[in-house]
């Protein structure tokens, strides 16, 4: 979804106030920079409550120090038990997970798995235990959803596939009501693993409308993030390039964060007012670190980790690099409703987003480059900052017309159409 969070929404009526837990493994403050999971999945049940519903949200602690509960604006997260590390780890958290979910199904009408991993199971041990429940009396037992999303590494149909839990949680699927998807490539994985099609319902992500960032907000903006991490400081005149994903895979330069790293010091050399935000974190950041210092462009390319929230950052850059597959969930469709330049790399399953979504005119209007050739990004860039402000005018209308096609309040209009009905939808 590619909205504000404060954006007003659709409300509900009082009377009809939905009460929804929400099941992650990812969840504030971890953030689109590593966990484009967490970035969406705050957005969405930020915008849910919003309209009106009761929303809270258990997920793991990913450290010691870390809250065992908190509020993030209306919603009450909870934080029941440490992340699983490894086999042994992961059933005792599905089990404990499943105890705590079905002491808590009386006070919810629904509970949403976001993702196919492990928590799939937890969730289905809640439903089956609330449908048999003999102490709810005539009060519909709580019904259960499992939202699959996601592009590559990234992508539930690869955690599932890697898992070794993956085939029981495909069967956990067949106990809950809905199962929501956004793309067809999750669709198509979906029914080859035994899901039957018409249990399957498409939820496309929205996109708002964009809004004008004057210069006045964009100084404003940089100002506020130079606070925060003295590398980020820039001037007026300067151009900021951002690069936001996890930082895994090889270390080289063939793809992912290294193209960028490869790239670097060229694109800094010929264009003396370019700074480059390279957001995220992984396994790779230290290679990063390393080889932007010995390129001699650590000044020029900052890596300040990642944000929890990132209206600032989204305010303060003037064009993305799109390097990933997995950069799909958030990056792409958040640089689109930012209405910024966008630099992109021509894999297939980013292409048939793009042609899924758009028109032949304007996806032939994107700025490609081939990842099968590295140097190709910096001839791209060079294409982009040659035209930049018809880079920027076509950049507005494509944010407008995806606004137009796929709009934010129609996705929250069918969350809140799935959410508020009465009869579920009982798997067969």
């Amino acid at each position: 979804m590619s909205f504000p969070i404060l954006q007003p929404q659709p409300q509900l009526s009082a009377s009809g106030r939905v009460r929804v837990l929400w099941v992650t493994r990812r969840y504030w403050p971890q953030s689109a920079g590593q966990h484009p999971q967490a970035a969406t999945a705050v957005e969405l049940t930020q915008a849910l409550a919003a309209m009106g519903m009761h929303v809270e949200v258990v997920t793991p602690r990913y450290g010691a120090h870390w809250s065992h509960e908190f509020r993030l604006g209306h919603i009450r997260v909870h934080r029941i038990l440490a992340a699983p590390k490894g086999d042994w780890s992961t059933q005792r958290y599905v089990r404990f997970l499943g105890n705590w979910l079905a002491e808590q199904t009386s006070r919810f009408d629904w509970i949403v798995c976001d993702g196919i991993d492990d928590d799939v199971r937890s969730v289905a041990t809640a439903i089956e235990h609330s449908r048999n429940d003999p102490t709810r009396g005539p009060r519909s037992a709580t019904r259960g959803i499992v939202l699959c999303d996601g592009w590559g590494s990234d992508g539930d149909d690869m955690t599932c596939r890697q898992s070794r839990g993956g085939k029981r949680c495909l069967q956990a699927i067949a106990v809950l009501d809905q199962v929501i998807t956004r793309h067809s490539a999750l669709d198509r994985f979906l029914v080859a693993s035994g899901v039957a099609p018409d249990r399957i319902r498409r939820l496309t992500p929205g996109f708002a409308r964009p809004t004008r960032i004057t210069l006045q907000d964009r100084l404003a903006a940089r100002r506020a993030l130079a606070g925060i991490n003295r590398d980020l400081k820039t001037s007026q005149d300067d151009h900021v390039l951002l690069w936001c994903g996890s930082m895994t895979g090889r270390s080289n330069y063939d793809g992912g964060a290294g193209i960028v790293v490869g790239n670097a010091r060229l694109m800094c050399a010929r264009y003396p007012h370019l700074k480059i935000w390279m957001l995220g974190d992984g396994p790779l950041h230290d290679w990063v670190h390393r080889e932007l210092k010995a390129e001699g462009v650590r000044a020029e390319v900052a890596i300040p980790g990642t944000f929890a929230d990132m209206t600032d950052v989204w305010n303060a850059v003037q064009s993305v690099v799109v390097t990933d597959v997995d950069q799909l969930r958030y990056t792409l469709p958040r640089a689109i409703a930012h209405a910024l330049p966008t630099v992109v790399a021509d894999h297939a399953p980013i292409r048939a987003w793009m042609t899924d979504k758009f028109s032949p005119e304007i996806v032939d209007s994107t700025t490609w480059y081939d990842p099968q050739k590295p140097s190709s990004l910096r001839k791209s860039f060079r294409n982009l900052w040659d035209r930049l402000p018809a880079a920027n005018d076509l950049a507005w209308e494509v944010a407008l017309d995806a606004a137009r096609r796929f709009s934010a309040s129609e996705e929250l209009n069918q969350w809140a159409s799935i959410l508020s009905s009465t009869a579920a939808n009982k798997p067969t």
